[in-house]
């Protein structure tokens, strides 16, 4: 199974309506598909039609596939679906009626989840974050925290670049890239590392060539 395939997301529609209705219901059903085949990422559609055991009414399952849950959510709150629904209520009255199934969020989570980001790619998303941040410190922070003793001034610098890389740095960067920590092509994945490298390099560049850092103050 592919990844495309494990991240589809099935958008599941429990309906009930009477026998006698079915076929209104097949032809809204129809121009549901039609319109929704105007949206990005929709794979189509699969209608179950089943019998209640209760008199002449029929117990209807409805999966609409889409890529993405993002695009599902575009699909179900256009203007165009809504419209749709109005029109069926309209033609087969108000015993249309239906209840969205949970497991299709449960399911989709649960395919996001099998996805897991490779540590050592989150690693070096740290490394990017945690350098320029350590180099920062130590420039800020000379003329308060470089007069502590070297332990203290280790806790306390330890402590806010963590909370710094933690909470700001490395969640930016995730979402920066976030396509390279989730693909799997090789090409894509050295590509994001090439970057990182070279970030690091101008960094060591900048912190190696700007005037006014402590470490670049000349000694007797």
């Amino acid at each position: 199974m592919s990844e495309q395939t494990e991240s589809r997301f099935v958008y599941t529609i429990h309906s009930s309506i009477d026998a006698s209705q079915r076929e209104d219901y097949q032809n809204i059903q129809e121009r549901m598909n039609c319109a929704a085949q105007a949206f990005n990422g929709y794979l189509g559609q699969d209608v179950v039609y089943e019998n209640s055991g209760t008199g002449s009414e029929l117990n209807v399952t409805t999966h609409v596939r889409f890529e993405e849950l993002e695009q599902c959510l575009l699909w179900l709150d256009s203007s165009q679906r809504r419209e749709l629904l109005n029109q069926a209520e309209k033609l087969i009255g108000y015993q249309y009626r239906f209840r969205l199934d949970s497991n299709s969020f449960d399911q989709w989570i649960q395919a996001k989840g099998t996805s897991r980001t490779p540590i050592w790619k989150v690693n070096l998303l740290v490394w990017l974050a945690l350098y320029p941040s350590v180099m920062l410190l130590m420039w800020l922070g000379g003329s308060t925290l470089g007069k502590l003793s070297l332990p203290l001034n280790m806790l306390i610098s330890n402590l806010i670049t963590v909370l710094l890389t933690g909470y700001l740095l490395v969640p930016w960067l995730s979402r920066l890239y976030s396509n390279w920590l989730s693909t799997a092509s090789r090409r894509w994945t050295l590509v994001g590392c090439s970057t990182i490298v070279v970030a690091q390099g101008l960094l060591l560049m900048l912190f190696s060539a700007f005037p006014g850092f402590p470490w670049n103050t000349t000694r007797p």
